[in-house]
């Protein structure tokens, strides 16, 4: 699958204190999702954002929708602000229906946390599959992180 468009904002490339994003570590998770949705056909945008909710890495997938680069983003702002999936607040906002215009509150599947070495570093957001699909892309392209 070719790549669209993709933007990469500098990071630091080595772990302080365990708590940062290392560049290189957000483009491998990037990969990853790339490589799963292409393997379905899934068109996506992948946003990764830093502990502090800055934005670490873009990409676009070739044909993906225009509203997955905003969507991508905001799951993965509200994912990390909150230090879980957003598929955590669907059901929160069914009882709470008041919850959904909070800030950074994004209540659909695709935002997942970033842990290195059980420490919150960032997030990833992931847009233009079904929400369901977009979620399993999101802990996919985490798993090599455990498995090292």
């Amino acid at each position: 699958m070719k790549f669209f468009m993709l933007m990469i904002f500098s990071m630091s490339s080595s772990l302080v204190l365990g708590q940062d994003l290392p560049l290189n570590t957000a483009k491998k998770i990037a990969e990853k999702a790339m490589d799963y949705a292409g393997k379905k056909s899934w068109k996506i945008s992948i946003a990764i954002v830093n502990k502090e909710g800055n934005l670490v890495l873009f990409e676009r997938g070739d044909g993906s929708y225009s509203g997955s680069i905003d969507s991508s983003i905001q799951k993965a702002t509200s994912s990390n602000a909150f230090q879980r999936p957003t598929s955590a607040f669907i059901e929160a906002v069914k009882t709470k229906p008041g919850l959904i215009s909070g800030k950074n509150i994004i209540a659909i599947e695709g935002g997942v946390p970033i842990l290195l070495n059980g420490k919150h570093v960032g997030a990833i957001g992931i847009s233009g599959a079904k929400a369901v699909d977009d979620e399993e892309i999101a802990l996919e392209s985490l798993k090599f992180l455990t498995a090292r």
